[in-house]
């Protein structure tokens, strides 16, 4: 331990340095100045977003695929309230992420003064702790703790409210990093019932989910299956977990999942969750009598069998098995299912969205990382993609906010410098974060955006088709995408042919400068999904 003279903002960032953290993603403000004042001599990089959306967005993508924790930085009031709804999709899909507000100071909170809000109620009801540090001991501990969880695989939001007062109060303690090498011990009761019901089952399937993948599971999940020999499916945030080109991988599950995938987990008399919540889209159509669950959330328990351990460390143990049977019965009778046929597509005078998509994809390999919207987006790039890695195509599935694509991608060039990076967005989207072209401006970042424009609100306006009322509200009219993007100093493009998609889409992959493309597409219904949602569990 080393004595330290800084006061807690500078001390806040020595802290962050030594657990790991290499970029933050924020927004400055009155209330959290001085924590932007340590910054200037601290080895953490900060990227300046726009608005505070982009930046939790940032840091929820970072996250993702860097296996890393992402941290953002706003004021209090308007600053942290801004940050609501991106900490609410990085919730809903248990992406490990750290909230870092400033507040008012400690002798006005709860006097009504400008911009007190109370932010800690703001933050419970969407993150796993929201911690009001209201001394240098309490931020000291907060950090910790909340690193501590990280490092056993929870995953998930965690808040800190720092009053600015704090901030700049000197620092007159023993600074300590905290790191656990704790590992919870696993009964050997729970893994020989596994093990039995394993050899008793003949029809078993695995769901994969996130969780394998920041957990860092990914050797132990390759050699259990390969021991097992049991069929995988995938949710959709651990899609390219093993290679979608890989027999053994039967594909998402769920409502956009593939017919195979369906099948097996809904026929299947064992069921083992890995490292999954099992929404009611991954798992509304299997029988919760055969799930074997496996996650560090005890909230997220829904199958008949619980177990509330860190994935990596049950897997090894599970590992140190030796599987005498196999499945070969079991995985022919699955593949004897044929996929959904290719669809004959409709004439259209304008572009089909499907075959831009597939234009787009067929220009990626395993060095590109897609983000994409909500809307009808994930709809094609679910059907026409195959991933052969984990985090090639990032999407906020379960609470598909609009304007997720173009902060995501930001998020994404920190974790993968050497990959192309493209935002795949719609006109209605692109247009909650628009002002991020600014972030590609400033810092060169060569993203390329590529706005699929039906000049609609097209999944909103298939609905209203679809229950039979006329259409209100889903019109767009939009303004000069290429004018907004040359404003940034960004080069773009107007597309009207695949021909024209294809040749300069290769050019812009090979500039490796920021890019915008605004492809006319035309307005048609999107494919229903394969499985339709029942009640949550």
């Amino acid at each position: 331990m080393m004595k330290s003279d800084k006061n807690t903002a500078q001390y806040l960032l020595k802290l962050l340095e030594e657990h790991g953290v290499d970029y933050v993603f924020g927004y400055p403000g009155e209330q959290i100045l001085p924590i932007y004042e340590a910054l200037r001599e601290s080895k953490i990089k900060h990227v300046l977003t726009r608005h505070e959306q982009a930046a939790i967005h940032a840091a929820d993508s970072y996250a993702r695929i860097s296996g890393k924790c992402g941290v953002c930085l706003a004021t209090a009031g308007p600053g942290a309230m801004n940050l609501v709804m991106g900490v609410s999709a990085c919730y809903k899909d248990n992406v490990p992420v750290l909230i870092l507000t400033g507040d008012v100071p400690t002798d006005v909170k709860g006097n009504d003064t400008f911009q007190d809000l109370p932010l800690n109620e703001v933050f419970k009801p969407i993150c796993y702790k929201s911690y009001n540090a209201h001394s240098p001991e309490k931020l000291e501990n907060s950090i910790n703790e909340a690193f501590m969880h990280f490092e056993e695989g929870i995953t998930g939001p965690f808040h800190i409210n720092i009053p600015k007062n704090i901030q700049s109060k000197p620092m007159n303690m023993h600074h300590k990093v905290i790191h656990t090498n704790i590992i919870k011990p696993i009964k050997e009761s729970d893994i020989q019932d596994t093990i039995k019901r394993i050899d008793e089952s003949e029809k078993p399937i695995i769901i994969a989910g996130y969780g394998l993948i920041y957990s860092g599971a990914m050797e132990e999940f390759i050699e259990f299956v390969e021991k097992s020999d049991i069929p995988v499916t995938t949710t959709w945030n651990a899609r390219g977990i093993i290679p979608e080109s890989d027999e053994r991988n039967l594909g998402l599950t769920g409502n956009r999942g593939t017919i195979k995938a369906n099948y097996a987990a809904e026929h299947a008399d064992l069921v083992i969750a890995l490292g999954t919540r099992l929404s009611e889209r991954t798992a509304s159509h299997i029988n919760t009598e055969n799930i074997i669950q496996i996650n560090t959330n005890k909230e997220h328990d829904h199958g008949k069998t619980f177990y509330n351990y860190n994935v990596k460390d049950f897997l090894k143990k599970v590992n140190e098995t030796e599987f005498s049977k196999e499945n070969s019965k079991w995985k022919n009778r699955i593949n004897s299912k044929d996929d959904v046929p290719p669809r004959k597509l409709e004439e259209t005078d304008k572009l089909h969205p499907e075959t831009v998509i597939k234009n787009i994809l067929s220009h990626c390999d395993n060095n590109t990382t897609i983000a994409i919207d909500a809307g009808t987006i994930p709809t094609y790039f679910t059907t026409e993609s195959k991933l052969e890695k984990s985090g090639q195509i990032l999407f906020s599935g379960g609470l598909g906010p609009m304007g997720y694509a173009v902060p995501a991608a930001i998020g994404a060039t920190y974790a993968r410098h050497d990959d192309v990076i493209i935002a795949a967005t719609g006109d209605g989207a692109i247009q909650m974060t628009i002002e991020e072209l600014g972030v590609l401006s400033t810092y060169k970042l060569p993203i390329i955006v590529i706005i699929i424009n039906n000049n609609k609100l097209g999944i909103i306006k298939q609905w209203q088709d679809m229950t039979g009322v006329p259409n209100y509200q889903v019109d767009l009219e939009n303004p000069d995408f290429i004018k907004i993007a040359e404003a940034y100093d960004i080069k773009a493009d107007n597309i009207t042919s695949i021909e024209e998609l294809n040749e300069k889409l290769t050019l812009a992959i090979k500039e490796k400068k920021p890019h915008l493309f605004n492809v006319e597409v035309a307005d048609v219904p999107i494919p229903l999904p394969v499985v339709k949602e029942k009640n949550s569990f």
